[in-house]
């Protein structure tokens, strides 16, 4: 294989990955709260046709998140200050406008659709880009619980479909692997249609791979939160993932 070609196989691998954790481990991931207020016998049928792929994806997530996204993980908290990672957080959630407007519009939502607006042309001016958030001290203009189009889908009447484990990406289902691919079409650091696409694949790897290291803390703590004490972790998985987004559907 040309090493060209080599290097982009290995760009569109991190990517996928990177995409993993940010729709697992910002807003939309699943709080410890959102994860155990209710029983899991109240989360109600779940279509697993694929059980058995499923449960193997699962083994094999689960070793990629300890073995090497865990050491990474671990690395880049022990060599960054708090307000750098708190700074390169708030840059990349405000980077997620598109996403976060795409999702309001399909539901009708005007007014979030004005506030995320103002809140994302406040901050990428006056807050350098979105590394930090003064729209967060100007009445009206208070932080929205982000929505992806994988809940919008679900708020206009589109069913869940069967449970998914994605490789790398971890648990989903056909709706919200739909919303994914809508995810990373209106974001606009991510391919297919990325404003850095004109950048060497080196610069876009670095600019991907610290979103996706960012993200990681949180979302292995919380995985490890889930995961810790269940008999069963593929089944509590499962139902924590489906309970949480039934829930962030209806509210």
């Amino acid at each position: 294989m040309k090493r060209p070609k080599f290097k982009l196989l290995v760009l569109y691998a991190f990517l996928g990955l990177n995409s993993a954790l940010n729709v697992f481990a910002q807003e939309t991931f699943l709080s410890e709260e959102d994860f155990y207020e209710q029983e899991v016998d109240q989360c109600g049928h779940i279509s697993d046709p694929f059980e058995s792929v499923n449960r193997y994806t699962f083994q094999f997530n689960d070793f990629v998140y300890h073995n090497i996204l865990q050491p990474l993980a671990d690395s880049y908290k022990a060599v960054t200050p708090d307000r750098i990672e708190e700074g390169a957080s708030k840059f990349f959630l405000n980077l997620n406008y598109p996403v976060r407007l795409s999702s309001n519009l399909i539901q009708g939502r005007l007014r979030v659709m004005w506030v995320e607006t103002a809140r994302f042309a406040i901050n990428s001016t006056i807050g350098f880009g979105g590394l930090a958030s003064p729209a967060d001290n100007i009445e009206g203009l208070s932080p929205i619980k982000a929505e992806d189009l994988g809940q919008a889908f679900g708020a206009i009447g589109i069913g869940e479909g069967p449970y998914l484990v994605i490789p790398l990406l971890g648990p989903s289902n056909l709706r919200d692997l739909g919303g994914l691919i809508g995810n990373r079409a209106v974001n606009p650091v991510k391919e297919p249609f990325s404003l850095i696409d004109k950048w060497d694949w080196e610069y876009r790897l670095s600019v991907s791979g610290l979103d996706f290291i960012n993200s990681s803390s949180d979302f292995l703590q919380q995985y490890n939160q889930l995961k810790g004490g269940a008999i069963d972790p593929y089944s509590s998985l499962k139902n924590g993932y489906t309970q949480y987004r039934r829930a962030a559907i209806t509210e």
